[in-house]
């Protein structure tokens, strides 16, 4: 572990750090805006808590002299039980102590705060796995992403999928318990509360369901840039469908992602032309609850007097 120190960045450290990030120019954290959420969470580390939709944030650096040897944002995720690690950029090109060091210290904030679980995503292969892992970060799915074939789709309707509902959010979650394997959900959600946390790590900004019987069999999340899909084992070609309905809403440069438990999508999306671009991991690490603990004595309702 490296013998620097990761601290708590000030509001007047935050305002100094942004004119230095061309000298931080390694990206470790995989995310889908991070330069975009790095200044985002910076401005929320000066106290500007009045801009719309600012997650509450973590900012840490740790100093090399007049400037900084890697700096780290989280931001706090839907019912404040997990965090995301939405950037962590380094000076040098490879820095295990540094990458293990705003990762643990990271995970203490969080739990002192509260949390009870981080996220991280990273490229596979990445040389930086090594310092993530031994601040105890486990790879526990992967995600394999996929450009629009070119010429993209032509926009049209939605099918027979319709946009999300808020009183959809009970049949989403149950959805998602029927289409991801145990072992992610273990890692991320057992429970409709710890759900919010993974639909505010997807960070949908339009979603799209079906229905089939009484219940959701597809869902279609969706930002500027990205689609994740949730799909219910059954009859028929639903992978099919789910690109049709991403295709008429996604841009030429948005980006499919396929959960490394989703061959239905990976193959439906190469059938269609999609194009490979990678793949990045999802690492995560549980947190204990950071409690000062109290030194209490039982005491009996009554008390026996001395003769």
């Amino acid at each position: 572990m490296s013998d620097a120190q990761a601290e708590l960045l000030s509001p007047i450290d935050a305002a100094t750090l942004w004119p230095q990030l061309h000298r931080l120019g390694t990206e470790v954290a995989a995310v889908r805006l991070g330069e975009s959420l790095l200044v985002r969470a910076g401005v929320a580390a000066t106290g500007l808590t009045r801009l719309p939709r600012m997650p509450r944030t973590i900012l840490l650096g740790i100093r090399k002299r007049l400037g900084y040897r890697g700096v780290l944002v989280a931001r706090e995720l839907a019912g404040g039980q997990s965090w995301e690690v939405v950037s962590l950029r380094l000076h040098r090109e490879k820095d295990d102590g540094s990458v293990q060091t705003l990762l643990d210290e990271a995970a203490r904030e969080i739990a002192r705060r509260g949390g009870r679980g981080a996220f991280l995503r990273m490229l596979e292969g990445s040389p930086h796995q090594a310092g993530a892992t031994q601040a105890g970060f486990a790879a526990y799915t992967s995600e394999r992403l996929y450009a629009p074939p070119p010429g993209g789709s032509s926009p049209g309707g939605a099918g027979p999928f319709r946009e999300a509902r808020a009183s959809d959010g009970a049949g989403i979650f149950r959805l998602y318990c029927r289409a991801v394997p145990e072992s992610v959900r273990r890692q991320e959600a057992l429970t409709q509360q710890e759900w919010r946390a993974v639909h505010d790590l997807y960070g949908a900004e339009r979603e799209f369901v079906r229905d089939e019987g009484g219940s959701l069999v597809v869902w279609c999340g969706l930002t500027s840039h990205e689609a994740h899909v949730l799909l219910s084992e059954g009859e028929g070609d639903l992978a099919g469908e789910a690109l049709a309905c991403i295709g008429a809403h996604l841009g030429e440069s948005g980006t499919l992602v396929a959960a490394g438990y989703q061959p239905a999508l990976e193959r439906a999306a190469l059938e269609r032309r999609y194009l490979p671009l990678g793949r990045r991991l999802v690492l995560g690490r549980r947190l204990a609850l950071l409690r000062r603990a109290e030194e209490r004595v039982a005491l009996a309702d009554t008390f026996a007097v001395p003769q």
